[in-house]
């Protein structure tokens, strides 16, 4: 067998494969056969019709269409092995040379490569912020706020009160075809005072301040400029003229901070057990914040300065794996994708390109780079790591409802998938922790485990492994020479 060998631009490689003229008369003759035991051939029993016979029942066409695709059945793993080629994902027949001799034309994608870099070279600070006692006091404010008892009343607004308001807000300077309703008009509720966090942000910092001295059915105009670096992308450096029209206002009666407040908020016997709950909770989550924002930058960092190599079709099944997903979480609004789309005012192809795609690369870069750190830094899962992760997933199956019959036992692929959720997880840990260690200047610190359980191959990693090499997808019709 003959190969060629090109490399091409997008990670894949185009192979010309020519076999031997003898290998076309030997499948056509299997081909023969097959056909043979598939096809009533009359005046023969299943499979014992000889192939001229065959041939001349099916035609030669008939039988050179099924020997071709027999022939690259076989032949294809033969040539990845040969020219040594670690395939990305199923490759493609582009062109079918010639039939006699046999001389095929594939496009090949390659395995997905990471060169990481000086990634040993970056440095990060940690920084965990202390939970401070106003937190507490702020959280068990909005905690009162919610237990609050509300009193219609017939006076302007004050500092406390609940006010209920119609609002809208347009773009002053709409840009040619934007829409400048980028508020269309509402019912909302806000509460006055800086002492609660309920709103205070939104439409824009102080806008509930701004509501102070209001008397239900008075309106107001009111602009607002909004920052450079605003989270919303349409709002950003732009100026929208809001107005509200005051509909009701309520006084807020906030229950007693006091040990009988705390019995009625949870299992809590004084004010102190409620603070040391609610000082623990707040903890948990400035270091579930802090880990978020710092493992993304760090990783972000990583990506910046590795070198991440991938065809096409890895990036084409991680948007249909995102669209996947999706379409579930809209089918569980039970909503379909068009009506999504048309509630969004976007059509398939454009949430594709503007939404899912760099999403897309940015996990598949992510998956790709956390895979290769794992690889380099030799980071394996234990034996304990299994164990709780089996732990865990028991935890949360009892904590589920129990089904209605007795006997109806649990899905073992759930099980199954649960369980391995939880190591990816576990292992996702471990791989960002190494690298906390390095950027924060103590890499050698954490000495690489000698001996350790491996994780089995794509499902712990984070990231999906290429598929094994199947049978090209034809895109070629014969070319006879």
């Amino acid at each position: 067998m003959k190969l060629d060998v090109q490399p091409l631009e997008d990670h894949q490689v185009k192979v010309i494969a020519e076999m031997e003229p003898a290998a076309l008369e030997e499948f056509m003759r299997r081909a023969a056969r097959k056909i043979s035991r598939e096809t009533r051939i009359p005046g023969f029993r299943p499979g014992k019709a000889p192939y001229d016979m065959v041939k001349r029942h099916v035609g030669e066409e008939a039988l050179r269409q099924q020997a071709v695709e027999d022939l690259i059945d076989e032949y294809y793993p033969k040539i990845l092995d040969e020219a040594q080629i670690k395939p990305g994902a199923t490759g493609s027949l582009e062109e079918i040379v010639s039939v006699d001799p046999p001389k095929f034309s594939f496009i090949i994608p390659l395995e997905p490569t990471v060169e990481l870099g000086g990634y040993k070279d970056i440095r990060l600070e940690y920084a965990l912020e202390a939970v401070k006692e106003a937190d507490v006091d702020e959280f068990i404010q909005r905690l009162r706020t919610n237990y609050a008892t509300a009193e219609p009343v017939e006076r302007p607004a004050e500092d406390g009160d609940l006010v209920y308001v119609k609002f809208s807000g347009k773009l002053t300077k709409p840009a040619e075809g934007e829409d400048e309703n980028v508020f269309p008009e509402r019912p909302a509720q806000f509460i006055i005072g800086n002492d609660v966090i309920q709103n205070r942000d939104w439409p824009y910092p102080g806008f509930n301040e701004s509501l102070k001295g209001l008397s239900a059915g008075d309106e107001k105009t009111a602009k607002h400029k909004y920052t450079k670096d605003e989270k919303d992308e349409a709002l950003r450096g732009k100026t929208v003229e809001f107005k509200v029209t005051v509909q009701s206002i309520k006084a807020l009666h906030l229950p007693e901070l006091n040990d009988e407040f705390a019995q009625t908020v949870g299992q809590f016997e004084t004010v102190a057990d409620l603070r040391k709950a609610v000082q623990e909770q707040l903890e948990v989550a400035k270091k579930d914040e802090t880990d978020d924002a710092y493992y993304t930058s760090l990783i972000d960092k990583v990506i910046e300065g590795a070198t991440i190599k991938y065809p096409p079709q890895v990036l084409e099944h991680e948007v249909e794996h995102m669209m996947e997903h999706v379409k579930e979480d809209v089918g569980r609004q039970g909503m379909e994708l068009d009506a999504y789309f048309k509630m969004i005012d976007k059509d398939r192809e454009k949430y594709i390109e503007e939404e899912i795609r760099p999403a897309a690369r940015r996990r598949l870069a992510r998956s790709l780079v956390m895979d290769e750190l794992a690889k380099v830094e030799e980071v394996k899962l234990e034996e304990d790591d299994y164990n709780q992760a089996i732990t865990a997933t028991v935890s949360q199956l009892q904590s589920q409802p129990k089904p209605r019959k007795t006997k109806e036992k649990v899905n073992p692929d759930l099980v199954n998938n649960m369980t391995m959720n939880e190591l990816s997880r576990k292992f996702n840990i471990k791989v960002l922790e190494r690298m906390k260690a390095i950027a924060t200047g103590h890499g050698d610190d954490t000495a690489k485990p000698a001996e350790a359980e491996t994780p089995v191959e794509g499902e712990a990693t984070g990231a999906k492994k290429p598929a094994a090499p199947r049978k090209p997808r034809a895109k070629a019709k014969p070319k006879t020479e």
